[in-house]
């Protein structure tokens, strides 16, 4: 059996900083052997997209149909899956009700040390569906 090359491109909080983000995928699907993946993780959920999003450069966020809606051709799906519930509620929390256009240290901690642990129970319990991340896999047919 031969061996294949096979390699691996991640995007990790990056493509949603980039304006044409179906030729990016499309760039980096050619750039790929047989059998290689594209990793994305990207803010979910255009409705929590806020002027802080917009400050850092975020063109949008994504839910698993805008995301797939950029699998370049000659790539498979693999998984389209969502991280972090517990940030999630806190996101929305935060655009309705505290409407802060940037987050303070002391909800950085507050998410790090408490609401990442608690997602990390919680993701499994909801399948997964839910999350203020998500995340596509694909693999070069």
């Amino acid at each position: 059996m031969r061996n294949q090359s096979r390699h691996t491109i991640l995007y990790i909080d990056v493509l949603e900083h980039i304006e044409d983000d179906k030729a990016e995928m499309a760039r980096a699907a050619e750039r790929l052997h047989s059998g290689g993946r594209i990793i994305v993780l990207a803010p979910a959920h255009q409705y929590l997209f806020t002027p802080f999003d917009r400050a850092i450069g975020h063109f949008r966020r994504y839910d698993k149909t805008s995301l797939a809606a950029v699998t370049p051709p000659g790539l498979k799906i693999e998984r389209l899956f969502h991280l972090d519930s517990v940030g999630m509620l806190a996101s929305l929390g935060n655009k309705l009700v505290l409407r802060s256009s940037s987050p303070k240290p002391s909800q950085i901690a507050l998410w790090d040390n408490l609401m990442v642990p608690c997602s990390r129970l919680a993701d499994p319990l909801t399948g997964f569906m839910l999350g203020k991340t998500v995340i596509g896999v694909w693999r070069k047919v």
